[in-house]
């Protein structure tokens, strides 16, 4: 008769030495949550938040998504050139102004986040709910 070998996992929430550290990654669907609620307030037009494979566009205006992503992605570029050649280091947010919208990006863990809103918005109590 055949001997059948038993095995015992133990599973532990605890981190070993030699194994690399495990990052604790904020969920998309929270910080989702969280953009879905400031796109209510009166004057923010919608968001773009960008992870590294993927990306969520919630606009108020759907014939617009384009127009706000290359917006969005050149005044992102155009700050991380200044800011590199100015060696003012990396930026905690960055807002834009036009003549009647501003744009609040910034980013959040290892995502990027755009949030279009009318000129008269407070940006800064944004900031502070996402940051």
């Amino acid at each position: 008769m055949p001997v059948k070998k038993k095995s015992l996992q133990v599973e532990t929430g605890e981190q070993v030495d030699w194994a690399p550290k495990a990052e604790v990654k904020e969920h998309v669907t929270d910080i989702r949550n969280l953009l879905d609620r400031i796109k209510a307030r009166e004057g923010v037009i919608g968001y773009i938040l960008r992870a590294s494979t993927s990306a969520t566009v919630d606009i108020k205006d759907p014939s617009k998504i384009i127009d706000y992503a290359v917006l969005s992605a050149s005044a992102l570029e155009s700050a991380e050139s200044l800011s590199e050649a100015f060696k003012l280091g990396a930026a905690s947010n960055i807002v834009v102004e036009g003549k009647g919208l501003k744009i609040l990006l910034l980013t959040k863990g290892e995502h990027r986040i755009s949030v279009f809103m009318e000129k008269n918005v407070d940006h800064t109590s944004i900031y502070k709910e996402l940051h």
